[in-house]
């Protein structure tokens, strides 16, 4: 059996008791390590039905130099009831030939105790002598090609439910969740789910979009480009509340102060250019076309080198002030030095 994509990850999902009943083993395989380990983990549950003692483990290296265990594992009984999972993570084509050997002598039976060979690899090609063995292994064996999707609506809410997160979230921040969810691997996914679940752990009620804003990670980045603008558009009133808001958000103290040097120095470039700020922006790495490019020269022309120099020279000290030893109130450090910027070109 061949499944790939949305089909291939419905049936680690929804598994099919009659049809894994069939199988001597499946094979999952894809690009994506922490999607593999999502339906990997699916599967195993389904199977030994959170029971740890019916699963086995073994390394592919170990495997490789000696057959013999898998073939082993598969043949061994269980104390407990139920069927038992072997698992290889991260096997390679090599394998491929002592497991055809091993799987042509082993198979499902009779009995709902037979044990369950579950293969896990990345990378395999079109040509992966593995990925062959699995999908010409007809009723016996499967081949599962996971290929990282954004996950819809209704799987985010899965998700969340599972993490613990029992009253959800609203339909307005469901959707929001899930734009970002399209822009990031599996990994940062299930991370982003377990700090959703923990911020919102003495809700009573769904959370919404305004509570959920602060913990999405394009969310910060916007916030932190707002922060930089308002220091450099001279906004000092603005600059407080945005720090607040980066910092429930995760954002530390040096992170911000790294940001705005970097467009403070990238802005000193430009004014003290000897050809020119419209010189200066056509070299900038990456490039700045658009409102972009015209707000860093407005921005230049403002500020001018000599209050720039200035700047970066503020800058300068409060970043070396964090990094000597000592404790001090580092958010409270940064705002300050933000704040007198901000005051700094809003006066001239």
């Amino acid at each position: 059996m061949k499944l790939a994509g949305a089909r291939a990850a419905a049936f680690c999902a929804h598994p099919d008791a009659k049809v894994l009943g069939g199988l001597a083993g499946v094979l999952l395989h894809g690009p994506d390590a922490g999607l593999l380990a999502l339906r990997r983990r699916e599967l195993v549950d389904f199977l030994t039905e959170g029971d740890d003692l019916r699963l086995t483990r073994l390394e592919p290296g170990m495997a490789l130099k000696a057959p013999a265990e898998i073939d082993a594992a598969l043949r061994t009984r269980g104390f407990f009831p139920g069927r038992r999972v072997v698992l290889i993570e991260g096997a390679r084509d090599t394998l491929a030939g002592p497991m055809k050997e091993i799987l042509a002598e082993n198979g499902p039976g009779d009995s709902a105790e037979d044990a369950f060979l579950l293969v896990t690899a990345e990378g395999l090609t079109a040509r992966s002598t593995l990925r062959k063995l699995f999908e010409g292994g007809g009723s016996r064996l499967a081949s599962l090609a996971l290929y990282p999707e954004p996950p819809g609506e209704a799987e985010l809410a899965a998700l969340l439910s599972q993490a613990g997160l029992s009253d959800g979230l609203t339909p307005e921040a469901l959707q929001d969740l899930a734009a970002v969810a399209a822009q990031i691997d599996r990994g940062a996914l299930l991370q982003l789910i377990e700090k959703i679940t923990v911020y919102s752990l003495d809700r009573c009620e769904a959370l919404d979009q305004e509570g959920l804003a602060p913990l999405l990670p394009m969310a910060a980045d916007s916030e932190l480009d707002r922060l930089v603008e308002a220091v450099a558009q001279g906004q000092a009133e603005a600059v407080g509340p945005l720090i607040g808001r980066l910092s429930a958000s995760g954002v530390g103290a040096t992170g911000m102060l790294i940001a705005t040097g970097r467009h403070f120095r990238q802005l000193l470039g430009l004014a003290a250019a000897r050809d020119g700020i419209e010189a200066a922006l056509g070299r900038l790495r990456p490039p700045a076309f658009g409102p972009r490019g015209q707000a860093l020269a407005a921005q230049a022309r403002r500020w001018g080198p000599q209050r720039l120099e200035s700047a970066n020279r503020l800058l300068f000290q409060t970043d070396r002030t964090l990094r000597s030893p000592g404790d001090r109130p580092d958010r409270a450090l940064v705002e300050r030095c933000l704040i007198r910027l901000a005051m700094m070109v809003a006066r001239g």
